[in-house]
């Protein structure tokens, strides 16, 4: 089963770190998936931590530390395991370029109450709990 690791990265003015894929995803219910939170697959001997902070750092150029797992599913659309982190940004500013230009269409701080906006499919029920929505 694949393993995937997201980050839920809040910045200092409240906003949630969101990613816009240039291949969208059809889900199994038949949405299709273009937003969701960066993150990615668990490699081989590496824990669900440093493969969410790895993540994050590739599609968004962001420097964050996994603080806390937050939830634990297999998502309804993907069939895939994934594991939503609370991820503190250790630097406000982009560190480097992407190194996934080919994956990543756009990236977007947005605020909490406007993930439904983007989101096409369902979201976790402790990360909406997390973030107030």
């Amino acid at each position: 089963m694949e393993v995937i690791n997201l980050g839920i990265v809040i910045n200092n003015k409240g906003e949630v770190l969101i990613i816009k894929r240039k291949m969208p995803e059809k889900g199994k219910s038949g949405k299709i998936l273009v937003w969701a939170f960066p993150g990615g697959k668990q490699e081989s001997g590496e824990t669900r931590e440093s493969a969410v902070e790895r993540e994050v750092l590739m599609e968004t150029g962001y420097k964050v530390k996994a603080v806390k797992q937050i939830s634990m599913r297999i998502h309804p659309d993907t069939g895939a395991l994934v594991i939503y982190h609370l991820c503190e940004l250790l630097e406000e500013n982009q560190i480097q370029p992407l190194s996934e230009p080919h994956e990543i269409e756009e990236i977007k701080w947005i605020k909490k109450e406007k993930i439904k906006n983007y989101f096409t499919t369902d979201i976790d029920p402790q990360v909406q709990k997390l973030l107030g929505i």
